[in-house]
C-alpha cells in the first residue's frame, strides 16, 4: 500500500509553490499511489483563489485525497472550496477524517486552534478514541503540528500541546498506529511519541533553516519534498521524494 503525503504548500498569488505542487502531482500521476493525504497549510492569508487552484490540481489525481487544515489555513474557505476533493467526518467543526484503503485505516486529526499558531490534541481525543475503537487493521495517523519538540525554538513554541494525553489515549488502544505523520516543520524529520514513530513531511514551499542549539541561521539547500509511505505486511517504510526546480531554458 502506497500512501503519498504532501504538506505546507503555502500558496500565494506569486504561484511559485503552486507550480511546485503541480510538479509533485505530475510525479504522482505516474507513480499512482493508493491515496494522498495533505497535512495542512495549503494557502496563506485566506486567499480563496488559492484553494480553488489547489482543488483543480488535486482533482487530476486518480486516487482518494484526504485533507487536514494547518494553523495557517482558513478552515471555512478550505472546506467550501475543496469539498469536491476531500471528505471530513462532520459537515462543520474540526476537519477530522477517517478512511480505509484496502484494509489500511487513514485517520486525520485536526488539532488546529482557531486564531492560534499552536495545536492542541486534547479537545479531540474522544473523537480519535471513537474513530479507532476496535480497529483490527493497520492505522496511519495524520496531524498538522507534531506532538513533540523538534529542537527549533520558534517551531517548538507552536507545536501540538498535550502530547502526554495523546500518548495515553493511543497506548490504551488495542492497536497503535504504525506512525504519526505530520507537517508544519517544513523539514523531514523523525522521532517517537513513546514507542510510536513520528515523522514530519517536508514542505512544497521553501524549507525552514536548521536552527538547532542556537546555531546560526545558515542557508538551506534542501529541495521542496514530500513523503511516500509504503505499508506492507512487514511494517512501514517512508521515503522522501524531492522536487527539483524546473530546468531553465537555454538558447544556443
Amino acid at each position: 500500500m502506497l500512501i503519498a503525503q504532501i504538506s505546507d504548500i503555502h500558496v500565494t498569488p506569486d504561484l511559485s509553490s503552486l507550480q511546485t505542487l503541480e510538479r509533485a502531482i505530475d510525479w504522482l500521476k505516474t507513480f499512482r499511489p493508493d491515496a494522498l493525504v495533505v497535512t495542512g497549510d495549503l494557502v496563506d492569508d485566506g486567499w480563496r483563489q488559492g484553494y480553488r487552484l489547489i482543488a483543480e490540481c488535486l482533482r487530476s489525481l486518480d486516487c482518494p485525497v484526504h485533507l487536514l487544515p494547518g494553523n495557517g489555513d482558513d478552515a471555512f474557505l478550505m472546506r467550501s472550496e475543496l469539498a469536491a476533493v476531500g471528505t471530513w467526518a462532520a459537515a462543520a467543526g474540526p476537519m477530522h477524517f477517517r478512511g480505509a484503503v484496502n484494509g489500511l485505516i487513514l485517520c486525520g486529526l485536526d488539532v488546529t486552534v482557531a486564531g492560534q499558531s499552536y495545536g492542541d490534541v486534547l479537545p479531540h481525543l474522544h473523537w480519535l478514541t471513537s474513530a479507532l475503537a476496535d480497529v483490527k487493521t493497520p492505522v496511519l495517523l495524520f496531524m498538522h503540528q507534531p506532538p513533540f519538540k523538534v529542537g527549533i525554538e520558534s517551531l517548538d513554541q507552536v507545536r501540538c500541546r498535550n502530547d502526554g494525553a495523546l500518548l495515553g489515549a493511543l497506548e490504551a488502544m488495542d492497536r497503535q498506529p504504525l506512525a504519526i505523520a505530520c507537517g508544519h516543520v517544513h523539514r523531514p524529520l523523525s522521532g517517537r511519541l513513546g514507542s510510536i514513530p513520528v515523522q514530519t513531511c517536508g514542505s512544497l514551499c521553501p524549507p525552514n533553516p536548521l536552527l538547532l542549539d542556537g546555531r546560526a541561521d545558515l542557508p538551506v539547500a534542501d529541495a521542496p519534498s514530500f513523503l511516500v509511505h509504503d505499508v506492507t505486511d512487514a511494517g512501514l517504510l517512508s521515503h522522501v521524494v524531492s522536487i527539483p526546480a524546473p530546468r531553465e531554458r537555454t538558447t544556443d
